[in-house]
């Protein structure tokens, strides 16, 4: 791991395919996970040393690692560390007070820690644009919501959000735009290509402003139905979770969300190819490809597409479902924390529930003679 990639991962300046390449070495390993959240705690990214020590960057390293850790496995992805560690980090060090940077340390988490807590209780459907302003998009009127540079971003008396250009010759950088679907929500977009996203709850996608070079390239969190327009000229890739989907022009579904152990990709129409590590394949309509995060394989299986897709008609589908997949969708609809009395049951359910029945009403359908739940406030509590 380039150590350039954590700190512009840190300032939120990553492509989408440097987004890949993180997101798979974040997730490979509670190291990795833990050496990036230390970095973080300490970088400052408004500091420019006039001074610049290498030795001071590795005695930050030091600093930042603690004796009981594997030091061998860090030093193999800080071996980077040259000016931006030295600007992030250990300018820093060398000026400050080591019980202030505590201090501030942990009144910067805390401060963090409130912002995300916030993010995951708020219905909001936010459009952060690249100069990192952000905009509510669930009661903004149609028309104009934003604008940046020569782009016109609007709102149609549908609820989607779309792209118009008024410069077809850019110049200079490209920004990036990231749009969020909070627990409970569902959205609707118009890429700046004309490819239309449907996002599903808890779901997050980044992307250019506009498409620019040999390719059209997006970074996916969470579940999202494509409709791609067809481009041969420039492919249209989605990057999630350290997989890649690759397409021409088609209608495929990504289900890539971080607190599932496998991605699912199925594809309605036209043709896709898949990689993810060594293992790559073209998959066909009326298939599925399932990739296991842990274990990095890849199977194929023939799928009901529209049973995949049934988000985007506000159901539920469970096929032979184990109880812990289906409470974690009850927890991105209903924005509820799920907690089991004793272990996660054994039993399997299958069906279509309504997602505009109310929580209650779900649960209700989902018990069993020896399977109880009982909500209490944001929690539903799962009992045998």
């Amino acid at each position: 791991m380039d150590f350039k990639l954590i700190i512009k991962k840190i300032n939120d300046t990553l492509s989408p395919e440097e987004e890949s390449i993180f997101t798979a070495w974040y997730n490979e390993s509670d190291a990795n996970r833990e050496y990036f959240e230390r970095v973080q705690s300490n970088y400052q990214s408004d500091l420019e040393p006039e001074d610049i020590n290498l030795n001071s960057a590795w005695n930050t390293i030091d600093k930042i690692i603690s004796p009981e850790t594997n030091r061998r496995s860090y030093y193999k992805y800080a071996i980077a560390a040259s000016v931006a560690l030295l600007i992030g980090i250990g300018y820093y060090t060398t000026q400050t007070n080591t019980s202030v940077k505590n201090v501030n340390t942990k009144t910067e988490n805390a401060v963090v820690e409130k912002e995300k807590q916030k993010e995951k209780n708020s219905d909001e459907i936010i459009l952060t644009l690249s100069d990192g302003s952000k905009v509510v998009l669930n009661n903004q009127k149609n028309g104009v919501v934003a604008s940046q540079e020569d782009i016109v971003i609007t709102k149609d008396k549908d609820g989607q959000i779309r792209y118009e250009d008024n410069n077809a010759a850019h110049k200079g950088k490209v920004s990036f735009n990231t749009l969020v679907t909070p627990n409970g929500k569902t959205f609707q977009i118009a890429l700046p290509d004309g490819t239309v996203v449907w996002m599903n709850a808890g779901s997050s996608l980044k992307y250019p402003t506009y498409f620019e070079g040999n390719e059209r390239s997006v970074v996916l969190t969470g579940e999202a139905y494509f409709e791609v327009t067809r481009n041969e000229k420039m492919p249209f890739k989605v990057l999630s979770n350290g997989q890649e989907v690759e397409v021409l022009g088609t209608h495929f579904n990504i289900r890539a969300y971080e607190n599932e152990p496998v991605l699912k990709t199925t594809l309605l129409e036209g043709k896709i190819k898949i990689t993810e590590g060594s293992n790559s394949a073209l998959v066909k309509p009326g298939q599925q490809i399932v990739v296991s995060v842990d274990k990095h394989s890849m199977r194929t299986k023939e799928v009901n597409t529209e049973l995949a897709v049934a988000w985007k008609n506000r159901l539920f589908y469970f096929e032979n479902a184990r109880y812990d997949e289906i409470m974690r969708e009850i927890e991105r609809w209903y924005d509820v924390e799920v907690i089991y009395k004793g272990k996660i049951p054994d039993e399997r359910f299958e069906g279509a529930i309504q997602k505009d029945l109310k929580l209650n009403q779900v649960l209700k359908m989902l018990e069993s003679k020896d399977i109880h739940f009982k909500i209490s406030g944001k929690e539903v509590i799962v009992t045998q």
